[in-house]
């Protein structure tokens, strides 16, 4: 998957066997020889989460963008759901890429990017984390279905909305106090990208089926929660000092970072967890880390 030319500024639409499922992607082409990187999303994102990302890297990279099971052009691809599986679409994409490459993931993302590693690790030459992989703060007699309610609850009931138009849709993001400084173009073109039209008007392009079980694996799954504890190599990790509504606490605490002292910590400052990939200052600087994987 190469490009001639000018770096394209819009992406391709790609879809990939896999196992029967049709999953689709997004593909940035880079530069003659660019290396390829693959990307994923979170928990309810899509492959256009990461278009910010290709505008920094000009070209420098090839880069997939997936979109997971139950999510964007793959929303309808139906289960089996959940970390293992979704890393295993993203390895088999990889071998059908040519592997290895150096993969990134945002959130959810980036437990899947570490899964994949885990599973297949002769695929994944390093990874690039942005706010996620560290194991979810979880206190011991907390009742799990209580926590994923209320970490995940207003997204479930967005993803459950008819919207009667873009336009709703929008307003409903640019009043989310995580964007109080504003939706770009680029970001405006990422939210509307999670709708799909039906019977009057829009709903987003997720299965909350595997909203709730991916949210589940993330809390309870001992093996997922000890996915950063366990892998051999210390990696770099992009982390926002605020949290989904954009406020502190951060998503990743500070006690999770002083545990794991042999992974490489980037703050980004003045970022929450969408800013911090999303945003003018995030962007940027996960750009940068990609090339220092593609460099090591």
């Amino acid at each position: 998957m190469r490009h001639n030319g000018a770096v394209a500024t819009r992406p391709e639409f790609v879809t990939f066997d896999v196992d029967g499922a049709a999953l689709g992607a997004l593909h940035w082409p880079g530069i003659d020889g660019a290396p390829t990187v693959v990307a994923v999303h979170g928990i309810t994102a899509n492959a256009w989460a990461w278009d910010p990302i290709a505008h920094h890297l000009a070209g420098g990279a090839d880069l997939v963008a997936v979109d997971l099971r139950g999510r964007g052009r793959s929303h309808t691809s139906g289960g089996p759901f959940g970390i293992r599986r979704h890393a295993d679409d993203v390895a088999a994409i990889i071998e059908q890429l040519g592997g290895p490459v150096v993969v990134a993931g945002h959130s959810m993302g980036a437990y899947v990017a570490l899964m994949a590693a885990e599973r297949h690790p002769a695929l994944v030459k390093d990874l690039v984390l942005v706010d996620g992989g560290a194991p979810l703060e979880l206190p011991d007699d907390a009742d799990v279905d209580e926590v994923l309610e209320a970490t995940l609850g207003p997204a479930i009931e967005r993803l459950g909305k008819l919207w009667v138009d873009r336009t709703s849709y929008y307003s409903m993001w640019s009043a989310h106090p995580a964007f109080a400084d504003g939706i770009s173009v680029d970001l405006e073109r990422n939210l509307l990208a999670d709708l799909v039209e039906v019977d009057g008007g829009f709903r987003t392009a997720v299965d909350v089926d595997a909203v709730r079980h991916d949210g589940r694996e993330l809390f309870a799954d001992i093996e997922v929660r000890s996915l950063l504890e366990t892998h051999p190599a210390p990696v770099t990790i992009i982390r926002a000092p605020h949290g989904l509504l954009g406020t502190p606490p951060p998503l990743i605490s500070d006690d999770v970072v002083a545990r794991h002292t042999r992974h490489r910590w980037v703050e980004v400052p003045d970022t929450n967890h969408y800013t911090v990939l999303l945003g003018p200052r995030g962007g940027p600087v996960v750009a940068d880390h990609v090339r220092i994987a593609i460099a090591s």
